[in-house]
Order: structure tokens, then C-alpha cells, then sequence
């Protein structure tokens, strides 16, 4: 209960960092932002190959069933 009320009472003292609560023209907003779309292409990247692979799987499956 006192970590709460500590909590509170430092709420002024607490700010986000200059990427979230920072000017929106600022490098570091620009730099993350770049960040950002890096890794969510990167990640759409790895696992549209996981997807390929199981499709090619299940392709080279089907076929040495026949």
C-alpha cells in the first residue's frame, strides 16, 4: 500500500521517454519509427518462410502418398 501512495506522489517526477512524449519531428521519434517497421518486416519476413515451408511440406507429402 505505501509503494502506491509513493507512487502517486511521485507521478510529476515520472515522465515517459522523449520517443513517446517527445516532439513528433525529432530524430529519436524518426529512428524509432524506422525501427519499428524494420522489425515488423523482419518478422513478417521469417514467418511467411515458416509458412512456405509448411505448405512445401505438405505439397511433397501429398505427392509421395500417390
Amino acid at each position: 500500500m505505501n509503494k502506491y501512495f509513493l507512487l502517486l506522489l511521485l507521478m510529476d517526477v515520472v515522465y515517459s521517454c522523449g520517443v513517446c512524449y517527445g516532439d513528433p519531428n525529432s530524430a529519436a521519434v524518426d529512428g524509432m519509427n524506422k525501427a519499428i517497421i524494420f522489425l515488423l518486416g523482419t518478422t513478417g519476413f521469417v514467418l511467411s518462410g515458416v509458412v512456405l515451408s509448411i505448405i512445401s511440406i505438405g505439397k511433397k507429402s501429398k505427392t509421395n502418398r500417390r
